[in-house]
């Protein structure tokens, strides 16, 4: 039947008709019993009706029934899908609604937009899901999600919602309803905790660009690979070094990076030792003026471990180069050792404890004094015994940094000044930095004597001023007890 046209059945089926009646007719005859028309005619409507029937079955029915079927199908499926797309909205940890962009009714809110709202299906969107409007948002985004052309739009923004005055990462889209009608679909992600990181973030910025600001000396970050400065504070600016220029060109108005032995790249030695550096240059100001630096040197590490940036700040150690030369004239260093003699080690000592009272970091005096010089001298005779002066004098000098001011006082008895800017050091640090440095001299091979030094170590007061003498006094002290305890 499926390759059998209605038409071919239909002539087939009138040529049916035709015959049977024809039969019939024959037949009557036959017995002579005619039919008059009116028979004839209902004869000719039976036998109509009679094959009628299943082809309207074939052709008609039976064809509707399996598209009501399929329809039937379809809309189970389409149930079936719109129940799954319900479950995945209802899923979807983020507020997501759809409004008519005409008159704002909310066509569908999920169930975490319920949560919040409450089912507000129905009703109008300004007043469900803000508070505190008497009209439409003022910043609405339908205008934003068609086109000049009429197409539909997706826009995206961040707004803190003024019912439960939570942030939300918002994805707006303009798209046609199932009913035709334009509409908003909006999807909202809850962002608050990122919104707060954000402020903290902002917060901690703000501090330490207050930090920065702070500080009353040149700081500023190099670009490790670029030697390009990507940040200074206001006391870098005013030296004439600003953010994009080349570390070497601000400080030393060259075009190439630091390469004398004189002037060592803090840049460099950071990256070859991987630690902080100090070392001394002299640069030019903003006014081309000559000035001696001490420059402080701090890596900085990607997550990698590659060094990457480099924080650097500047000490104008001017005055107190300036002060030395003036003490080398006097002759203020002592002869056997090479250190500052008791007046250089004062001249220079006061008056960083003035800088020190207007600067941040500690101070710390240290008063050493040889142990057994008399023992060597009697037993080893005087010659060694300066070499025992002279071995103290190296290590005090090795082991402090080139800004420290180390003095011999006279005989057996040395000081040290020691500037801590970091404020990292304590006696105890101090303490094992010069026991680690005895110790490696101790243990060279073939020596005439043991190096023991006995020293005391204080720690300058900034709420206590007080003189270098009696710092001195105090830290001599606490070295003649360190001296009793049996070193």
């Amino acid at each position: 039947m499926k390759n059998i046209s209605p038409e071919k059945i239909f002539v087939g089926l009138a040529v049916v008709i035709v015959l049977i009646e024809s039969g019939l007719m024959y037949f009557l005859d036959a017995f002579d019993m005619p039919l008059g028309p009116t028979a004839l005619g209902l004869l000719d409507s039976l036998l109509l009706l009679i094959f009628l029937v299943p082809f309207m079955y074939l052709l008609v029915y039976k064809p509707l029934q399996e598209n009501i079927r399929q329809q039937i199908k379809a809309t189970a499926r389409a149930e079936e899908a719109h129940a799954r797309l319900l479950s995945v909205l209802d899923s979807i940890d983020g507020i997501v609604y759809v409004a008519d962009m005409r008159t704002y009714e909310l066509l569908f809110v999920n169930k975490y937009g319920k949560d919040i709202f409450g089912d507000v299906t129905g009703r109008i969107c300004w007043q469900s899901l803000q508070t505190g409007q008497k009209g439409p948002c003022f910043f609405c985004t339908n205008d934003k999600l068609v086109d000049a052309d009429g197409e539909p739009q997706l826009y995206r923004w961040e707004f803190q919602n003024t019912v439960n005055g939570h942030w939300y990462d918002i994805r707006d889209r303009g798209m046609g309803w199932i009913d035709g009608r334009l509409v908003r679909m909006e999807i909202a992600l809850d962002v608050t905790r990122r919104k707060e990181n954000e402020e903290k973030i902002r917060q901690q910025n703000i501090f330490l660009h207050n930090v920065l600001e702070s500080l009353p000396y040149p700081f500023y970050v190099v670009n490790t690979r670029s030697h390009e400065i990507e940040l200074a504070n206001s006391m870098a600016k005013l030296e004439g070094i600003e953010p994009k220029m080349k570390c070497f060109t601000a400080t030393h108005k060259q075009d190439k990076p630091c390469d004398s032995a004189e002037h060592q790249c803090p840049l460099n030695l950071v990256m070859e030792k991987r630690e902080p550096v100090i070392v001394e240059h002299i640069h030019r100001n903003a006014m081309g003026d000559e000035e001696y630096v001490e420059i402080h040197g701090y890596p900085i590490a990607d997550e990698e471990g590659n060094i990457t940036r480099m924080i650097e700040y500047q000490i104008d150690i001017t005055d107190r180069k300036k002060a030395e030369a003036r003490l080398h004239e006097l002759s203020v260093t002592d002869e056997l050792t090479g250190l500052y003699n008791r007046r250089g080690f004062l001249l220079l000592a006061e008056k960083q404890v003035r800088i020190a009272d207007r600067q941040p970091g500690e101070l710390f005096i240290l008063y050493a004094d040889c142990d057994r010089l008399k023992m060597v001298n009697d037993g080893l005779g005087h010659k060694v015994g300066d070499q025992l002066i002279r071995e103290t004098a190296d290590v005090l000098r090795d082991t402090f940094r080139q800004a420290d001011i180390v003095g011999r006082l006279g005989g057996d008895e040395f000081v040290v000044m020691m500037v801590d800017e970091s404020g990292r050091e304590t006696e105890f640090t101090v303490k094992e930095r010069l026991r680690r440095a005895i110790a490696e001299r101790n243990a060279q091979p073939d020596r005439l004597y043991e190096l023991s030094i006995s020293y005391g170590i204080v720690r300058y007061d900034k709420s206590n001023p007080c003189s270098m003498e009696k710092l001195l006094l105090k830290a001599d002290h606490l070295m003649y007890r360190d001296k009793s305890a049996g070193r």
